[in-house]
């Protein structure tokens, strides 16, 4: 956990980066814009891309390969930061975040508002999935709708799961210590806009059901909305703002959909 100024101490890293930062938003603009940027050239080094077999690539595959080149487009760039796959997550250790992005300067400590954060703290982190989403096999809960939210098929049950991408954001399943993260999304058939529309409708049916899993109500907040400004090659940009649990304020996803296909 990063540690506050009050018990800060000089020998608790090897220095602090020169560079600091106001507050956490700060940092996490640098990183937004960095993926906004780095993204659509990371995509023509995923596995498949240059034989056309990426369509039918799965997620890890796919999240894996991608962090490996943020990672390394980040060392060039000399940022101020780097990304992990797999991390675990801050609030629960048993549950692993597809990325992380965390400090880049080795031993030393980054300032960011009143917090000293080291090589192991989170500054932001990121969900991946594919769209389509894959077929769900026998013995698995309902993947089709699994962008939003998991097992669709059984939503009244009382031990219905909750890994869907942005249920386990709003359910402050991850990114729980933050108010922003990220969505990326391989999509491997059909078009953003199709993605776009097929999406908010998932959401549309879920405002005013009632899940008993569920700690959060969906309302029309969820909705994806593009991004304007924000157009790249190969790259679509959205907004979305959910309500978490009560007392858990709320966490703004920025989501950037990769064009596979």
């Amino acid at each position: 956990m990063p540690i506050s100024e009050n018990d800060f101490q000089d020998d608790a890293c090897s220095g602090v980066a020169e560079q600091t930062f106001q507050d956490l938003d700060q940092i996490q603009n640098q990183i937004e814009a960095f993926l906004q940027e780095t993204l659509p050239l990371c995509m023509k080094y995923l596995p498949g891309f240059a034989d056309g077999t990426i369509k039918k690539k799965g997620e890890k595959e796919l999240a894996v390969s991608l962090c490996k080149r943020l990672k390394a487009f980040g060392d060039d760039k000399s940022v101020l930061f780097t990304f992990f796959n797999e991390d675990p997550d801050i609030n629960k250790k048993s549950r692993t975040d597809d990325m992380s992005v965390i400090p880049s300067v080795g031993m030393a400590c980054l300032k960011v508002g009143p917090y000293y954060y080291d090589c192991e703290d989170q500054l932001y982190i990121i969900e991946a999935k594919r769209l389509p989403p894959p077929p769900s096999r026998a013995g698995q809960d309902d993947r089709s709708r699994e962008y939003v939210i998991s097992d669709w098929e059984h939503c009244s049950y009382l031990k219905k799961s909750r890994t869907g991408g942005i249920e386990r954001f709003k359910e402050g399943l991850h990114g729980g210590a933050f108010a922003r993260s990220a969505m990326v999304a391989f999509v491997q058939q059909g078009t953003p806009d199709g993605w776009l529309e097929k999406v908010n409708s998932w959401i549309d049916e879920l405002v005013g059901k009632t899940i008993p899993t569920h700690k959060a109500c969906w309302g029309k907040d969820d909705l994806l909305r593009p991004l304007s400004g924000s157009a790249k090659a190969g790259l679509s940009e959205f907004q979305s703002k959910h309500f978490r649990p009560p007392g858990r304020g709320h966490i703004s996803l920025r989501h950037y959909w990769l064009l596979l296909n």
